[in-house]
């Protein structure tokens, strides 16, 4: 660590930062613009580039360029990184409030350059500020993404340089191996410098971590769901009732399924255009899902017919909700929709009894009973009600 110079570290830790804004960049172009922050963290990655540039520079140019608005742009390329992850997670960015502070950190920093020189005291602030927003990444980051191996680590990026930039605030504060310049050969300062440049690649990292899981998840919605309703699409409703099945004969609980079908759904097509159709289709899956339980999943079984999953619901309990559910439909729609009505066959496995295909079926043979018996109501799986149903 004494053999390296402060200038060649400053430069290092900006060109890891150039090269990571290049990747940085790269995705922000080809990444939806619905994964949010990475505007922000390209920002803050210039900042910080920028601001490195300028550092090494101490001593060629105006101590404006090199002291004042280098020390502003590092502090403002961290907070870019603070906004990125509050937009990242759907949170407001409170660009006033940032702006003030960085307009009074600028301000302090003119004051000991210009009025009363001394670089401690500049820097002891400067590191304070970055401290407190190392900090605030971290607990931002473990708060809203923390579950994840991205977010973990990316929190624990920032808690690390949070504390070697609170440690350098404590020496300097105490005047313990003090540099006299941001150019300055002591040990701690050099180790300061070199964990900076460290840190440049582990955030960029983690930034990269958090948007390609973000990225897919998203796909994986996607291919999982329905893009008009968001519902489950058929493939993966029934792995998830296939899970659901094998977990029900481990435990005994019982399970239920409920099938739907949107009555007379043609004629509303016909009638009033296909638009109106998917308008009623996404009305009733955004009713529906809002009388089932938060355990319960809906899926498009297809074109207007729908099915739920009810874990851990008895015949009974199941028959209650789906006529809820019916009741519900019809009793209210939008102003701007067409009245419509739901059938509903409802069907349940005791102890996990049966396989998938045998569930559906009997879910779809109680549905066909209920559009037989005159449609808006609700039938349980049951032979003597479908044998009826079929003489009528």
């Amino acid at each position: 660590m004494s053999e390296l110079d402060p200038r060649s570290l400053i430069f290092v830790a900006g060109l890891l930062g150039l090269l990571c804004l290049c990747i940085l960049f790269m995705m922000r172009r080809s990444f939806p613009p619905t994964i949010g922050g990475l505007v922000y963290w390209s920002r803050g990655l210039f900042g910080m580039v920028f601001a490195s540039a300028l550092f090494g520079l101490t001593g060629v140019i105006s101590d404006f360029f090199c002291v004042v608005l280098a020390s502003t742009m590092l502090v403002a390329g961290i907070m870019s990184f603070y906004a990125g992850f509050r937009h990242f997670a759907g949170l407001a960015v409170h660009t006033r409030q940032m702006a003030a502070v960085l307009a009074s950190v600028t301000g302090y920093v003119a004051w000991f350059t210009y009025v009363d020189y001394n670089y401690p005291a500049r820097a002891i602030l400067v590191t304070l500020t970055n401290t407190v927003l190392f900090y605030s990444c971290a607990l931002l980051v473990a708060r809203t993404t923390g579950s994840t191996m991205a977010g973990r680590f990316t929190s624990l990026v920032f808690a690390a340089i949070g504390t070697v930039s609170l440690i350098r605030a404590g020496l300097l504060a105490f005047d313990f191996d003090t540099p006299g310049g941001v150019l300055g050969t002591t040990l701690t300062h050099k180790a300061y410098l070199a964990a900076l440049a460290f840190s440049v690649l582990a955030i960029t990292l983690g930034a990269m971590m958090l948007a390609n899981e973000r990225l897919r998840a998203a796909l994986e919605f996607i291919a999982s769901h329905d893009q008009l309703t968001d519902a489950f699409a058929r493939t993966a409703f029934i792995e998830l009732l296939e899970k659901e099945l094998a977990r029900s004969r481990r435990n005994g609980r019982p399970l239920a399924l409920l099938m739907f079908d949107l009555d007379n759904f043609k004629s509303i097509n016909d009638s009033f255009g296909h638009v109106t159709g998917d308008k009623v289709i996404i009305d009733f899956v955004q009713r529906t899902r809002e009388m089932l339980r938060n355990i319960d999943s809906i899926g498009r079984y297809g074109g207007e017919e729908f099915v739920a999953l009810l874990p851990e619901t008895s015949l009974s309990e199941a028959s209650a909700i789906a006529d809820r559910v019916c009741k519900g439909i019809a009793a209210s729609t939008l102003p701007d929709l067409p009245p419509y009505t739901v059938s509903i066959g409802v069907a349940a496995a005791i102890n996990g009894s049966g396989d998938v295909s045998a569930l559906l079926s009997r879910a779809d043979k109680a549905l066909y009973c209920a559009k037989s018996n005159g449609r808006n109501r609700v039938e349980v799986a049951s032979e003597e009600a479908c044998r009826l149903a079929k003489q009528a």
